[in-house]
């Protein structure tokens, strides 16, 4: 009786000691001691829009989120799959139900927003929730739905309730054309009110399935109550292959344009946007004149095919327009676009680089490019704002600009016209870039980013902090509102635009206003000049400072370089490659 009351006593205890272990968790309802067997997942989970690899009468193997999985089935398939999309529900190690969706079509894509893909021959089309993009070329991926390019013809879709499921990225896409947003005069906008064209040649407005043929000269308008809602798009096509496409309701600095390729015209809400798709080629003819005089040298002009190619396809590939149907705008925003007529030095200097881009480490380089250096180039790091420090764009000595009439300038500020400019420009840069516009918060005891209200009169400032080679990179502005701490050369330049005053040249060849301050390579000094207090500003240059000054370019040109020798300049431990195959 003893010994039975001794084993209940030790059960007891036992049991009591199990209960304190799962309430503290030290042993609990997730955890079993060693040995025990882990139960299956008892919840079911779909999984949308996979890429089904292949399959056999009892499993499938498929890829989904950047893992290739196998899993059995519940029962036996009735046929083989392979390289296709469904959805799949799993519970435990099984696969329980599974959805093929058959539905797909290719077609050349011309518009990727937040409504959907616009299609051709289809409309604009809806992503579903879980809508997925799949590159089956150079290795299985799964990309984010910027990789599908507008303008590519070779990826196919598929669809299910009439909504895009998935994009199947089924080729390296051929980067032979690109398609460039069209500006409205002074490039003050997107949205053209009407359009007027014609073409040197017989030419084509094609309205859905519909074409109505013009002969050459044959001027056509259109304007937003020419356009239906099934109707929203016209493309205009040359008969030759080397037509031109003239657009009357288009000033530029070299007149009226005519552009080479196609011209889609296509209604929105808030009016016409133009897009011109044309051969990479053919948009330098007309991006080098506007861009690098004609008559710099020859290997100069070279370099800059080279560079303007470059900067061209990672502007493709980086899909930055791809709301409005395109890669580029014909603007500074990216690289001027036919403000200046094409020329012949500048096509030879195209079709002598045919294909020709930088390369560093396998991808494309960066190749920015700017008018003049001030003796010193800067580090992309410290103009732009996250800017990838990459070796070749690098801050250093500069010495072939010295002759450029830019190279060194001056000019005055009043602290009357800074406290105008200042009051205006600080409001529009803060709604563009807020984290680069800081105001000093007494509260917080440091420079934050907040609404700027008013800034009053501009009482001192100062540059603050300067990068590599001397640009300045903050500026610190005293006002009677505030104090202001501007982050970004750009920004800096857009305070300091000498707007209403004159910009002394060291050649003499005064320039009277500017809308932006030549460049960040400045000094500040304060004084008085024609009975007004302000600051003299003495700088040194013209553009941003990264990558290939032009003027250098010419000068290096000019004494015997090689087109070569000028990217090896500007562009150290980068090496030519194609494009093309």
């Amino acid at each position: 009786m003893k010994k039975r009351i001794i084993v209940l006593t030790a059960v007891l205890l036992f049991a009591v000691l199990l209960f304190f272990l799962k309430e503290k968790g030290i042993w609990g309802d997730g955890e079993a001691p060693s040995g025990t067997p882990t139960p299956a997942v008892t919840e079911p989970k779909e999984l949308k829009n996979v890429w089904i690899l292949e399959s056999s009468e009892e499993s499938i193997t498929f890829f989904y989120e950047e893992k290739e999985q196998t899993f059995s089935t519940k029962g036996k398939l009735q046929e083989a799959l392979t390289e296709c999309v469904g959805d799949l529900t799993v519970l435990g190690d099984k696969i329980t139900s599974l959805v093929i969706k058959p539905d797909k079509i290719t077609a050349k894509v011309l518009r990727v927003d937040e409504s959907g893909m616009e299609l051709e021959g289809y409309g604009v089309l809806p992503l579903a929730e879980d809508f997925r993009v799949y590159r089956l070329y150079g290795g299985l991926a799964e990309e984010p739905t910027g990789k599908v390019l507008v303008g590519s013809e070779e990826n196919t879709f598929i669809l299910e309730d009439g909504k895009l499921c998935a994009a199947l990225l089924t080729k390296a896409p051929e980067l032979k054309k690109i398609r460039v947003l069209l500006g409205t005069d002074g490039y003050r906008g997107y949205y053209h009110e009407t359009v007027a064209f014609t073409a040197d040649c017989g030419f084509t407005v094609e309205t859905g399935e519909e074409k109505a043929h013009f002969t050459a000269g044959e001027r056509c308008s259109l304007s937003m109550k020419d356009f239906t809602g099934k109707e929203g798009r016209r493309v205009v096509t040359p008969d030759d292959v080397d037509g031109k496409i003239t657009v009357f309701s288009i000033k530029r600095a070299g007149g009226t344009p005519a552009y080479r390729g196609i011209l889609e015209i296509e209604a929105r809400e808030d009016g016409l946007l133009l897009v011109n798709e044309v051969t990479m080629e053919e948009y330098l003819y007309a991006v080098l004149p506007s861009e690098m005089p004609s008559s710099f040298g020859v290997e100069a002009l070279k370099a800059q095919a080279i560079c303007a190619r470059s900067y061209a396809y990672t502007e493709l590939l980086a899909n930055r327009y791809a709301a409005y149907g395109a890669h580029v705008d014909d603007s500074t925003a990216c690289q001027v676009y036919n403000n200046t007529p094409e020329t012949e030095e500048a096509i030879l200097a195209v079709k002598e680089t045919h294909g020709q881009v930088l390369f560093h480490e396998g991808e494309v380089a960066q190749c920015y490019y700017y008018s003049t250096s001030s003796g010193h180039t800067a580090a992309a790091e410290d103009v732009w704002e996250n800017a990838e420090a990459v070796p070749y764009l690098q801050a250093k000595e500069s010495v072939y600009d010295t002759e450029s009439p830019w190279y060194r300038w001056q000019t005055f500020l009043s602290l009357e016209e800074l406290s105008k400019r200042a009051e205006v420009t600080l409001k529009e840069r803060y709604r563009v870039v807020p984290e680069q516009i800081l105001t000093y918060d007494k509260a917080v005891g440091d420079y934050i980013s907040k609404p700027i209200e008013t800034v009053g009169e501009v009482k001192s400032m100062q540059v603050w902090e300067k990068g590599k080679g001397e640009i300045a990179t903050k500026l610190l502005l005293v006002a009677e509102k505030g104090v202001f701490l501007i982050k970004n050369e750009y920004n800096i330049r857009s305070v300091l635009a000498p707007v209403n005053t004159m910009i002394y040249r060291e050649n003499g060849e005064n320039v009277e206003g500017a809308a932006l301050l030549p460049s960040g390579f400045v000094t500040l000094q304060k004084g008085i000049y024609k009975d007004e207090t302000g600051y003299l500003v003495a700088g040194g240059g013209y553009g941003h400072g990264v990558g290939m000054s032009q003027c250098g370019a010419d000068a290096m040109a000019r004494q015997g370089k090689t087109c070569e020798d000028i990217i090896e300049e500007y562009y150290p431990g980068t090496e030519l490659g194609f494009i093309y195959d």
